[in-house]
């Protein structure tokens, strides 16, 4: 515990000074390299794993300091991209920057940058070629037509999306599971964005109403500590009270709920789990089971090992 002090600290002090915590930004999605990496995972699981073609509509929880996960989604032919953030991080020209990198990228089939650049991204690929299967020279011809190119270009820089238009961006931030009136979303996905969500039961349920029958949504959930202590699980060895101290009134933090929890949420909301990829550590790595605090001192050696996880569902 010694050794967490100096980072407890640090998170009591961007309680003070919120902006320490919401001024950085989420880091990941400025750079197009790593939208265009993660976004060819997603759909390159999916595809290998029953879904047909390119969803009409997508939808993304926490997109974080641009949207360029979903622009790649729009590159690839989807029409409809809702991003649902709980703070709002990406603005537009952050977005068009990015967005003109991907065009480039898709233009000359860029292969997907691999786990050698981006060693953090999960899940990893057997193949990091550009996946001419999905997209072919048609889909790719059809999707990077010059007049939709701008047509996109256009939402992106509009405060609101223009009804006429076939392509469209909805941006909320932040989003109200109460609230939240979307519909026959063909694919929902994250990326490392579940685990700092508060209310995750509410989260699920509302992935199950957005969703259309037979829809599909992936995820990417990292279990480590995101800095809340010294070891990668130290935040599992802290008692609800010394959590509750370090979360105050900060707008996000970590949930610090383990594998299981999103196992048994897909269960209650009717999700059928069809693929499931984990990293996993040893059991000598990390904090002792003796240091694991309420509600977590009898969690299984599974959730005690697993630092991240892909889950891939169908509704």
């Amino acid at each position: 515990m010694k050794k967490n002090i100096k980072v407890i600290l640090k998170i009591i002090l961007a309680n003070i000074y919120p902006s320490l915590l919401i001024n950085r930004g989420t880091k990941g999605t400025i750079s197009a390299r790593y939208c265009y990496s993660v976004w060819m995972r997603h759909l390159i699981y999916a595809r290998e794993n029953g879904l047909c073609g390119i969803p009409n509509k997508v939808a993304e929880f926490g997109p974080g300091d641009s949207i360029g996960i979903g622009l790649c989604a729009l590159l690839c032919g989807s029409n409809e991209y809702y991003s649902l953030d709980y703070v709002k991080h990406a603005n537009a020209e952050r977005n068009l920057n990015i967005f003109n990198e991907l065009v480039e990228m898709f233009k000359s089939k860029t292969a997907i940058p691999d786990n050698f650049e981006f060693p953090e991204i999960v899940p990893e690929l057997d193949d990091y070629s550009f996946p001419d299967d999905i997209l072919t020279d048609e889909i790719i011809a059809s999707a990077l037509d010059e007049s939709r190119i701008e047509r996109i270009r256009n939402a992106i820089s509009s405060p609101h999306p223009v009804e006429s238009n076939k392509e469209k961006i909805i941006y909320i931030a932040p989003w109200n599971a109460d609230d939240l009136k979307i519909y026959n979303i063909g694919f929902v996905y994250s990326q490392a964005v579940l685990e700092h969500i508060d209310e995750l039961d509410a989260a699920y349920a509302s992935m199950h109403k957005i969703l259309a029958e037979g829809g599909y949504m992936s995820h990417v959930i990292d279990f480590k500590s995101h800095n809340t202590a010294v070891n990668w699980n130290g935040h599992w060895g802290y008692s609800e009270f010394l959590w509750k101290v370090c979360r105050g009134k900060l707008p996000y933090l970590i949930n610090r709920r383990p594998f299981s929890a999103h196992i048994e949420l897909c269960k209650k909301y009717r999700f059928h789990c069809i693929k499931i990829k984990k990293s996993e550590i040893s059991l000598t790595e990390g904090i002792k089971r003796k240091r694991l605090k309420y509600p977590f001192a009898e969690m299984s050696d599974d959730d005690f090992t697993t630092i991240d996880a892909y889950i891939l569902c169908r509704k």
